[in-house]
């Protein structure tokens, strides 16, 4: 008789926790897409990607240097700009959808209105981006936006079937515009050498806040140029910015002129002025912001009224939108909670979670008739209706650019789920329960003494069980080599989103259920890389044993440190 092989909970405990470490940093070691997937930062977008087909007047061109603000001028044929175009990288690379964040570009018109946007280019799968691309509804709700973005927390309606993809989009929008807002007349940013007279320790300074930061890194007062916000009050021939000094409790210690876009010698005479400047010094932002010219009697500089006057309603208009500022930032730094869209689908999965964690305690799974209802409503709500399916792609996407939890609460937490009970629980929750490919699988599994039932050999058996995990591999490699590859036509799962999925998922998904009907679980069995990688991350009674996935983990490992090492 064999003896049976002595059991080592300690030993399984570390060498299983080593298995689960190595798998995190293979993930954490996939090459994000959108390294590779954009133009070259600072490229000035095409001109035939934009959405600018209202615009008049003959041939439109697009500067190829940007302003300080990283923005692009568009002019039309004449040479005269009638719109700014920005791109939403890198200031939204952090904003991801299914793989990675989808770049947009928004075109402003001269009062800093959104005139439209368009999608650029996107790391999610062609059937997202391209759903995406032909719904005009969609990007028609960005028109008007100001600049700044619009006031509260402004829900966008996502595309249907590409919910990732759109809200991200839409997010990455959003944060582009949340920013200083940009001066299409004063574009130039502060400079340390500019202020140097004032903060003589100076060791950086921000151009959106102003901030003003010494050798240690504590702000020492803030510089503020108008520009960003009043560019547009006109004296005698145009605006006129202005640079203020302001202390750390907000007193206006000092303040002079930066550029005017009025005639010398008007300029000058303002510029000299010492009892014009004196009206606006030791006052605060808070005072200057209700600070009325009109009712202080301010009469301006003799022989140059209307500069002077324009000059000070800048000050005025600077400190009121510096003042509000703060709010807007409030607004924009909300409760993690209150970032979060939530959908119904969104919703229905959660609830779904909570259901099974409820019928597993009672024991329910056991009882076929539950069991059958509950396949059903997986098919139903994660499935057909949510769409919120865990695959290779998702997994690796994610894990080169980061979890897109507040774009999809529900299917974050399917991923949680389904990544973390394996090695902690020793139940592969996602397989038995949560699947809806599986789920199908289980209501048309043929019964041993079924007519349909095939039966393989042991040799083909063993051989046929190797499919998953020779596909998990080479989907490593690729993903090593070719951080741009989609994975998501190498898994059935896509024929879920059946809105928008391509006739090659559909009959994938087909042919695989097909499977299913002859062999039991013929899918989940040979040819499924997911639930291989969830089988690998399961802790089991042999955990304590070094297997050959563990050499093979290993050696995907090497490979990627060698590709990193090559380029």
């Amino acid at each position: 008789m064999t003896p049976r092989p002595k059991r080592r909970p300690l030993r399984a405990k570390l060498v299983h926790a080593a298995r689960v470490l190595l798998v995190v940093v293979l993930l954490l070691a996939i090459p994000a897409p959108s390294r590779t997937a954009w133009p070259e930062k600072g490229a000035a977008p095409s001109i035939a990607r934009l959405r600018i087909d209202d615009f008049d007047g003959g041939d439109l061109t697009i500067d190829q240097e940007s302003d300080a603000n990283a923005m692009w001028s568009l002019r039309d044929a004449g040479g005269k700009t009638v719109a700014t175009v920005a791109r939403t990288l890198p200031a939204a690379a952090d904003v991801v959808g299914y793989r990675g964040p989808t770049e947009a570009s928004i075109v402003i018109d001269a009062n800093e209105q959104v005139i439209s946007v368009s999608l650029l280019s996107s790391a999610d799968t062609v059937e997202h981006v391209d759903a995406v691309m032909r719904d005009e509804s969609f990007f028609r709700q960005f028109q008007g936006w100001p600049w700044g973005g619009p006031a509260g927390n402004p829900q966008v309606d996502a595309v249907s079937g590409a919910t990732l993809t759109s809200l991200a989009l839409a997010e990455g929008v959003l944060k582009r515009m949340g920013g200083a807002r940009p001066s299409l007349v004063f574009g130039q940013p502060i400079t340390l050498d500019e202020i140097r007279d004032w903060f003589p320790g100076a060791t950086a300074v921000d151009d959106s806040s102003g901030e003003v930061r010494g050798p240690g890194g504590d702000v020492i007062g803030l510089a503020i140029r108008t520009g960003p916000h009043a560019d547009d009050l006109i004296g005698y021939q145009g605006p006129t910015e202005v640079l203020m000094k302001v202390s750390t409790d907000g007193n206006v210690e000092s303040i002079r002129m930066r550029r005017s876009f009025d005639n010398e010698p008007y300029v000058d005479y303002v510029r000299v002025e010492a009892g014009f400047w004196a009206i606006f010094k030791g006052k605060t932002l808070a005072e200057l912001s209700s600070f009325s010219p009109v009712d202080e009697g301010v009469e301006g500089v003799s022989g140059a009224t209307m500069t002077s006057l324009a000059v000070a309603d800048t000050i005025v208009a600077a400190a009121q939108a510096v003042q509000a500022q703060p709010a807007r930032d409030d607004r924009r730094r909300s409760a993690w909670y209150e970032s979060m869209r939530w959908t119904r689908a969104d919703l229905a999965t959660i609830a779904t979670l909570l259901v099974a964690a409820l019928i597993s305690r009672l024991g329910w799974f056991h009882r076929r008739f539950a069991r059958r209802l509950w396949l059903i409503l997986v098919v139903s709500v994660i499935g057909l209706w949510s769409g919120n399916l865990v695959s290779m792609a998702l997994i690796a996407g994610w894990s080169a650019e980061g979890v897109a939890w507040r774009l999809a609460p529900g299917l974050s937490a399917i991923a949680a789920v389904t990544l973390l009970l394996p090695p902690l629980t020793k139940s592969n929750a996602y397989c038995n329960h949560l699947c809806p490919h599986g789920a199908i699988q289980q209501l048309i599994r043929p019964t041993s003494t079924s007519r349909r039932h095939r039966h393989l050999t042991r040799k083909a058996t063993r051989h046929l069980t190797c499919i998953p995990g020779a596909t998990l591999v080479l989907a490593y490699v690729s993903l090593i080599v070719i951080p741009t590859i989609d994975l998501a036509s190498w898994e059935p799962f896509h024929a879920y989103l059946f809105r928008i999925a391509p006739w090659g998922a559909m009959v994938f998904a087909l042919a695989s259920l097909a499977l299913a009907a002859v062999i039991p679980m013929g899918y989940c069995r040979l040819g499924c890389p997911t639930g291989r990688l969830l089988e690998y991350l399961r802790r089991n009674a042999v955990s304590d044993r070094i297997s050959r996935a563990d050499y093979v983990a290993v050696g995907l490992l090497l490979i990627n440190v060698t590709v990193r090492l090559v380029r």
